[in-house]
């Protein structure tokens, strides 16, 4: 009798677990459809080895992408139609928006006609000035500096957002600034600032959340929604009063500015980029419906003020057309920017980023761009500070290689810059990287630049790095162990979520 209770309840455990491992593979086939990269990866792990798999799925696997979309286009929409003074202002300002408007119809630019058909919710607008700036050194003194100078709002987002001196002295800058009157309002991803989200001091600011001082998590990490793991935002930005923003790949990190008490092997090297003119507005709508998405089940509602709609203003030469790429915003726009910048490109094409790992499809792109006589040019950090990441990168480097793409390797600190240029011309900066999160997966914000001094300051930056990298010899790629060879394909079949 026991033994045949046995045999009952094994069989009972066995059709769950097949029931449950069929909805998920269905799960796959439904989700994933449009991303067979992925949907190959993930078929494979489940049926390979269920337990592990159908777990990993679960965490890594599920996005909810298209669930987050609609939220945050519904919050866009709301923004847009609110009837108050401050609706009023935000009329106004897409009414002087237009006037710096650049008009596709009129130019004689293949990229900025390409842009504008896929991206033609995000224009690009003449008569800003950009400044770049290179490591926290340079970075915060003047972010610092604005954020002091502040008179109505102060809006900040940054994927790490440290609990350490870097991160302090932010924080007591604000509180001042809150506390004469300006409002504040900060937005940091709960992983990337996993740290300082369990610290003391983030605790108690995230459960004061005074009126005009306002911190908020993104996509607080819940055991109970392990979907909202993937999604993560990347973004770094700082918008001050309305007319100046900050955008680029430097977190608020003690490593970013190379303090004495934090070892050599942990400094970063990075851009980030000072703005002002009509782009500002763009950016602060970035922010706004970021911030309100994850502040939608608040009791008390946000407040928009009116210097968040502050008119536009030509203050230079520069075009720029910013580009929130993730769900809500220009989907997938960050895969859409690296290829057309491939498909582009005639003379040069150069990549700056601390990871690459963008698949298959984009390598054969780049191949067939140097095919064409262009010069493209990859720089990625020489050690990487996720050994993985290095180790699928590296799986692509012979097919790079032997097709004439020509790849650096950025000696000294870690860098973690995110940089294109294509012919000397145009191109774009910000926040994402060349991996699969970036295409798919992670909230970007990125600025498309041409025209003013600015391209010859990135011109001469990329000169730089390249002088300060060595190149990838055939020697090396011959005389690579086996085991590390090993290693590399081992990584690489993780690109699909890397």
């Amino acid at each position: 009798m026991f033994s045949e209770w046995e045999t009952g309840t094994g069989i009972l455990k066995a059709a769950l677990i097949i029931t449950v491992q069929v909805i998920i593979l269905l799960h796959i086939l439904v989700s994933k459809h449009e991303n067979p990269q992925q949907a190959s990866f993930w078929l494979l792990l489940v049926a390979a080895l269920p337990g592990i798999g159908s777990l990993c799925y679960l965490f890594f696997g599920i996005t909810r992408i298209q669930h987050v979309h609609n939220a945050i286009l519904s919050i866009r929409s709301k923004l847009n139609m609110r009837s108050d003074s401050v609706t009023h202002n935000l009329a106004e300002m897409q009414r002087e928006l237009k006037k710096f408007q650049l008009n596709s119809a009129d130019s004689r630019c293949e990229h900025i006609l390409m842009l504008d058909r896929l991206f033609p919710d995000y224009p690009a607008l003449e008569g800003n000035h950009l400044e770049i700036l290179q490591d926290g050194s340079a970075v915060y003194p003047r972010m610092l500096e604005d954020i002091h100078r502040a008179t109505t709002c102060i809006r900040l987002q940054s994927y790490i957002l440290n609990s350490d001196e870097v991160g302090k002295a932010f924080m007591d800058a604000l509180a001042e600034r809150a506390a004469a009157g300006v409002d504040v309002k900060i937005l940091f991803d709960s992983l990337g600032s996993f740290k300082s989200y369990f610290s003391q001091y983030f605790r108690r600011e995230l459960r004061e959340q005074r009126n005009n001082f306002r911190i908020k998590a993104f996509s607080p990490v819940n055991l109970l929604a392990p979907w909202r793991f993937q999604l993560r935002n990347h973004r770094k930005l700082l918008v001050v009063d309305g007319k100046i923003a900050y955008v680029g790949g430097v977190n608020i990190s003690e490593e970013n500015e190379r303090l004495k008490h934090v070892p050599p092997s942990r400094y970063i090297h990075d851009l980030h980029c000072r703005i002002t003119g009509p782009a500002v507005s763009q950016l602060t709508m970035s922010f706004l419906a970021d911030y309100f998405y994850t502040a939608r089940h608040d009791r008390k509602a946000p407040v928009v003020t009116p210097g968040d709609y502050t008119l536009p203003e030509r203050t230079g030469e520069a075009i720029v057309r910013v580009l929130p790429g993730g769900p809500g915003n220009a989907r997938e726009c960050t895969r859409k920017l690296f290829f057309a910048a491939a498909a582009l490109a005639e003379k040069e094409l150069w990549i700056l980023t601390p990871y690459f790992v963008p698949g298959k499809d984009y390598v054969d792109a780049l191949c067939m761009a140097a095919a064409r006589g262009v010069d493209v040019r990859v720089v990625v950090p020489a050690k990487n500070n996720h050994f993985y990441m290095d180790c699928a990168a590296q799986n692509f480097y012979r097919q790079l290689h032997d097709a004439g793409v020509r790849v650096y390797e950025k000696l000294g600190y870690f860098s973690h810059i995110k940089a294109l240029l294509v012919d000397s011309q145009w191109g774009f900066m910000g926040s994402s990287n060349c991996d699969s999160r970036s295409f798919y997966l992670n909230f970007e914000l990125d600025i498309v630049f041409e025209k003013s001094a600015f391209v010859d300051d990135i011109k001469q930056q990329f000169i730089e790095e390249f002088s300060g990298a060595r190149k990838l010899t055939a020697y090396r790629l011959q005389h690579t162990s086996k085991l590390r060879k090993l290693a590399n394909s081992t990584a690489a079949l993780f690109t699909p979520i890397l």
